[in-house]
């Protein structure tokens, strides 16, 4: 299990520091001891100029994880390949497929604006998986999430076309990203189509860790309806995260509801905002007083 883990808030749609950039849209950086893994790109360039005001070096990125074919999740993908050497993305194979939201006034393309096989040219080195998959030590991504609460479910305006057709969309390719640390898991969420509560216990069954540390994330709530939102508030509460880190698409109401519930085990990050673990246990020891010398001491004194 990892002792030390850095996630830094390159893209989301707050922002408080007058030198970053918000826009729709998510991107977190995970660092550890040996891995660097940057999970989403948001909708455009925005992380990456974010990272460069942040004096983070994206040189350092070893694998992209991506959550779902969104645009703002996905979009940012090529902007990437600007300043790295070829990098392994991994995802589900559906993320490509032309993806739609249904509005009012007609639909609305919302999948990812680029192409795969020009997105590859320049250095994409696409695995596609559907099943759990362990990237790295005791780093896992889920693969697809089973649908089991009857609460959570993905609403009629989203649709894609795998072919001709336009048909609905159960977004399939909705993926978390699972950390096993000592204290527990951190569990990374894009969007959390498959839903919140679905996604931890899939991640819980996958990792066999079922301690949880933080859930950081979309949740994806912001237009629904107060049942649903209370609902699943009500199961997080069940589960017992030490923190829960709404981001993106959470929305206030759902915020609210989540601070009124957990109180300060819920954080509010912004972008360039960073959670960290670290293990203090070798700090404390490494400074501990020598038996003998305590002993000496005690007996001077």
């Amino acid at each position: 299990m990892l002792s030390n883990v850095k996630l830094t808030v390159l893209s989301e749609n707050r922002v408080i520091n007058p030198g970053l950039i918000a826009e729709q849209g998510l991107s977190i950086l995970v660092e550890t001891a040996d891995q660097c893994i940057l999970f989403d790109t948001g909708q455009t360039d925005a992380y990456i100029k974010n990272a460069d005001a942040l004096n983070i070096d994206l040189k350092c990125v070893q694998k992209i994880v991506l959550s779902h074919g969104h645009y703002d999740h996905a979009g940012g993908l090529p902007h990437i390949f600007k300043i790295t050497k070829p990098i392994d993305v991994l995802c589900h194979p559906a993320l490509t497929n032309k993806k739609y939201r249904v509005f009012p006034a007609g639909r609305t393309d919302i999948g990812v604006p680029w192409e795969k096989g020009r997105i590859k040219s320049k250095g994409a080195k696409f695995i596609f998986k559907t099943h759990p998959l362990e990237i790295a030590p005791n780093i896992l991504i889920s693969g697809e999430i089973p649908r089991n609460s009857v609460f959570e479910y993905v609403d009629e305006t989203y649709q894609q076309r795998p072919l001709v057709s336009y048909i609905h969309d159960e977004i399939h390719d909705d993926m978390c990203l699972i950390i096993n640390t000592i204290r527990g898991l951190i569990i990374l969420l894009g969007c959390s189509h498959a839903g919140p509560v679905n996604s931890i216990m899939h991640a819980m069954r996958v990792a066999r860790n079922k301690k949880i540390y933080a859930v950081m994330g979309g949740m994806h709530l912001q237009h629904s309806k107060e049942e649903k939102i209370t609902k699943i508030v009500d199961h997080l509460i069940a589960l017992n995260p030490y923190y829960l880190i709404p981001l993106h698409c959470t929305g206030l109401p759902a915020i609210n509801k989540m601070i009124g519930a957990l109180g300060n085990r819920v954080k509010l990050l912004n972008v360039g905002d960073c959670f960290e673990l670290k293990d203090e246990r070798k700090r404390r020891i490494k400074h501990k007083m020598p038996i003998r010398e305590r002993r000496l001491l005690k007996h001077n004194t």
